[in-house]
């Protein structure tokens, strides 16, 4: 027992001695102003805990020599940055005086973040808008964002490029690709961004408008995964992106919409949730359908006298009120659920006829006008369910499951009548009348081009492509497999998707048209339902046999980049 006991306590003295000689080591690297040779000893230390521990003394000592990118670039080398940290949590006095004299203690984040900020010149941090501003000057010279006057030479047209790049964090790559240019695969790292992103909260900074929108991916076609570099990857095409006439984030060129990141942190809290399913649902008042049978059955019989057809529709309306808005599944409070309502909401309008299609696709109320012509008979009141769900053919990866590739449109609308019970409730048939049908299969053929017409609708395929994306993480432990800790963006107290005011209710859509001298009517009920769980099913995955996606996978890893590059083309 005794020679056990000397053994532990010569190992607890190795250690203890071990641990001494690093600190004494980064202490001197410190002093000596040698910051490289510092991260890279606090970078190869083993345990987490002591090498989060000494990347904070290195930005310290970085900050307090005005280096501000290399502070930052320091805690952004941190593996993790954990929920004490986030919430600006302090350590000790004693700690903090122990770093601030060098010493490798629990770095202080709230105060290291004040430090970084408050030993650069004012005039090059914009504390609003993170990015500093050019200072010209006259005779060529300039401030950059560390506050140093130097020479610009105006002829020199790499140096201008280069003094552009550094003027708009985000909107560069490290080897100065713009990320406003067209590119046919860019790739975006989810790990790298979060890490980003960790780093602009510490600053009280908000996330730039190119992590906004994804480096401007506007569609979403593999998901790529690198054990070896612990990241995942999405890659699409993308390009310049603006606001169009109704303040939608669009793509320049082709006017589809950006991929939100918004969306893509509420639709991974969706995944992880006990029930990842989400959608919206638009539903008639029971009490209004009522009143509205009750109106049709006093106007029963009765001629309508001409010129009073829409005082008389406007009655019809006023029965039936408004519908109220459910939205299941997301915060009803984001942009992601006004864009489910939205769309929903625009499909029916063009079901009803009440905003154009596209050309050669008919509404519904046409086609029920064309069949009453036929047959002579008028249908009666009609109420309709259309709803959007997903549309994915298959989803093809390769052997190893390291890389993934969505095949499909996204979306499609399904249909079914219902019927209206004594109460008022609607009665579900489990069946869709020819014309019901045809209007959601000619709106799923042509969604594409509606699409083009309509940006909504790409706005929600893109929300279909990312809750595709989340459940893939999910469902095949990606996350895990690379070592991503997803805290941030699960964590509501993390990342803070923006607010909006929550859809509730939606006037009506009832429409007709008139047949021989009778009124045809419809309304409309619908939704979206969207449950991802068997798009990436066993089953529904094809793999790969021809080495093509395996190709891909291996022609866009990021290769070395520096760790505060988050997108590359």
């Amino acid at each position: 027992m005794a020679i056990l006991q000397c053994v532990l306590l010569l190992s607890v003295t190795c250690q203890a001695q071990e641990v001494s000689v690093n600190e004494q080591q980064l202490n001197r690297l410190l002093d000596a102003g040698e910051f490289a040779q510092a991260q890279r000893l606090a970078e190869g230390q083993v345990i987490v805990g002591k090498r989060n521990q000494f990347l904070g003394a290195v930005a310290r000592r970085q900050a307090q020599n005005g280096n501000r990118h290399g502070a930052l670039g320091s805690l952004g080398s941190m593996t993790s940055f954990a929920g004490q940290q986030l919430n600006n949590s302090s350590g000790s006095s004693g700690q903090a005086e122990q770093a601030a004299q060098g010493g490798a203690a629990q770095a202080d984040f709230d105060t290291l973040i004040n430090l970084i900020k408050s030993t650069i010149e004012p005039l090059s941090w914009d504390d609003a808008g993170g990015s500093g501003t050019i200072q010209p000057f006259p005779g060529g010279i300039y401030i950059d964002r560390d506050g140093l006057m130097v020479r610009l030479d105006v002829n020199n047209s790499a140096e201008l490029k280069v003094i552009r790049r550094d003027q708009f964090d985000g909107m560069f790559s490290e080897h100065g690709q713009d990320v406003r240019e067209e590119s046919s695969l860019r790739k975006v790292s989810l790990v790298r961004l979060q890490r980003e992103l960790e780093l602009l909260r510490m600053q009280g900074r908000d996330a730039e408008a190119a992590m906004k929108n994804l480096a401007g991916i506007y569609k979403i076609q593999y998901v790529l995964v690198y054990p070896e570099s612990r990241d995942i990857v999405i890659a699409g095409p993308a390009g310049q992106w603006n606001a169009d006439a109704n303040g939608r984030i669009v793509h320049q060129r082709t006017r589809r919409p950006t991929v939100k990141l918004d969306h893509l942190v509420e639709l991974l809290r969706n995944a992880f949730s006990n029930d990842p399913t989400l959608g919206c649902s638009i539903t008639p008042r029971a009490n209004n359908l009522l009143k509205t049978q009750q109106y049709l059955k006093n106007a029963a019989g009765k001629q309508i006298v001409t010129g009073r057809t829409e005082q008389w529709l406007s009655g019809l309306r006023d029965s039936m009120g408004r519908q109220d808005v459910q939205v299941f599944g997301v915060d009803t409070q984001t942009h992601l659920a006004k864009t489910l309502v939205e769309a929903d909401y625009h499909m029916k309008l063009i079901g009803m006829g009440l905003v154009p299609g596209v050309p050669g696709m008919n509404s519904y109320m046409d086609n029920l006008k064309q069949a009453a012509e036929k047959t002579g008979t008028p249908q009666a009141l009609s109420m309709l369910r259309w709803w959007f769900t997903t549309n994915y053919n298959s989803l093809h990866a390769t052997k190893d499951g390291q890389a993934f590739e969505i095949i499909g449109s996204g979306v499609k609308v399904l249909s079914e009548n219902e019927l209206i019970g004594k109460l008022g409730n609607r009665v579900g048939t489990g069946k869709s009348d020819p014309l019901t049908q045809q209007f959601a299969i000619e709106f799923t053929k042509n969604f594409e081009q509606l699409s083009q017409q309509y940006p909504v609708y790409g706005e929600l395929r893109n929300v279909f492509d990312l809750a595709l994306i989340t459940m893939l993480i999910k469902s095949e432990d990606l996350h895990t497999r690379v070592h991503w800790n997803l805290d941030y963006f699960l964590d509501e107290n993390g990342y803070r998707v923006a607010q909006a005011v929550p859809p509730t209710a939606v006037e009506s859509v009832i429409s007709h048209r008139v047949v021989g001298g009778k009124t045809v009517l419809a309304g409309v009920s619908g939704g979206v339902l969207l449950d991802p769980r068997m798009v990436v099913a066993e089953d529904n995955i094809v793999y790969d046999s021809y080495g093509i996606l395996e190709a891909e996978h291996k022609g866009n890893a990021s290769l070395s980049l520096p760790k505060s590059v988050w997108w590359w083309d």
